[in-house]
């Protein structure tokens, strides 16, 4: 397999892109644009896309499918963002109008073959999940769920999703936009523990999160079990009212699709904190990714 490229500075991928056009290459490497959240960007270890532009050198050996010839990935994800504009934090929301028109412009002069979507996660914890469950007290999981869903948090995701879904069909109708379920939470509370390796946030700071944990031990009634659940509603809610209704969604012409990536990480060595598998985790979930991507790709660049 050719070495894949990951580029975040534009003028890089511009440089990278015309190069392989020049030499006729293009034909053959899909070109990949990426935005997200964590999932696509966390520091704290190999993530689900990195084990997709790097696959390790053994998947080869173990007949995972590869991309054939490598791939051309420009990637503007953050870890932290939101996919609904956020009052207080407009900049950190990926479906704004200002970022969508940003990454419009290049989706549209340059021949992508399919946008690859992490969104949604942080949209339904930390801060604005302790704001949605303050003053509540002895809920069943499902009841502070139903709280969640009264809010009509689901909805402003869901609008989101459909923005930038229907602004990238309308500029190029004929590339699929592919995007994932999260997993199933199981460290409820456990904090992300940071190290040198990740750079001077792993010298400033000891931890990030938990993000769920907190906001809810205080609220919801049955311990772990209990919280384990109310996550799990979270994530099948994610799906259910977010995900399926805009991938049912007729003017898309079936352009935006998902891969579910709920149940595959049972055992609680498989992750890192409350919201990240490990590196092995990950490495795990990006086999199921990578097969439905390479499925969406046009069959010379597969």
């Amino acid at each position: 397999m050719s070495q894949s490229s990951a580029l975040s500075q534009r003028g890089q991928f511009r440089q990278m892109y015309m190069g392989l056009k020049a030499q006729h290459r293009l034909d053959r490497i899909p070109v990949i644009l990426c935005e997200g959240d964590s999932w696509f960007a966390t520091p704290l270890a190999m993530n689900l896309l990195d084990w997709i532009v790097s696959p390790a050198p053994a998947d080869a050996e173990n007949g995972v499918p590869l991309l054939g010839q490598g791939g051309l990935f420009f990637r503007v994800e953050r870890s932290g963002d939101q996919a609904a504009p956020q009052t207080a934090h407009p900049g950190r929301s990926m479906f704004t109008e200002d970022n969508v028109s940003d990454l419009l412009g290049w989706f549209r002069h340059y021949e992508f073959d399919m946008v690859l979507l992490s969104a949604g996660g942080n949209d339904f914890v930390d801060t604005w999940l302790h704001a949605a469950l303050a003053g509540k007290s002895n809920l069943s999981a499902k009841a502070a769920y139903d709280v969640v869903v009264q809010t009509g948090r689901f909805e402003e995701v869901r609008k989101a999703y459909a923005y930038f879904v229907g602004a990238f069909h309308a500029a190029r109708p004929n590339i699929p936009i592919l995007a994932h379920t999260y997993d199933y939470p199981i460290k409820i509370g456990v904090e992300a523990r940071l190290g040198l390796d990740i750079g001077a946030a792993g010298v400033l700071k000891k931890s990030i999160g938990p993000w769920i944990g907190p906001n809810v031990a205080n609220v919801i009634v049955g311990g772990l079990p209990a919280w384990q659940q109310f996550a799990r509603l979270l994530i099948d809610g994610f799906v259910e009212r977010v995900l399926e209704p805009v991938k049912q969604d007729a003017a898309l012409g079936g352009a935006f699709d998902y891969v579910d990536l709920r149940g595959s990480l049972t055992d609680p060595a498989s992750w890192h904190d409350e919201m990240h598998p490990t590196e092995a985790g990950f490495h795990r979930l990006a086999g199921i990714f990578r097969a439905r991507l390479i499925a969406k790709l046009p069959p010379a660049k597969r």
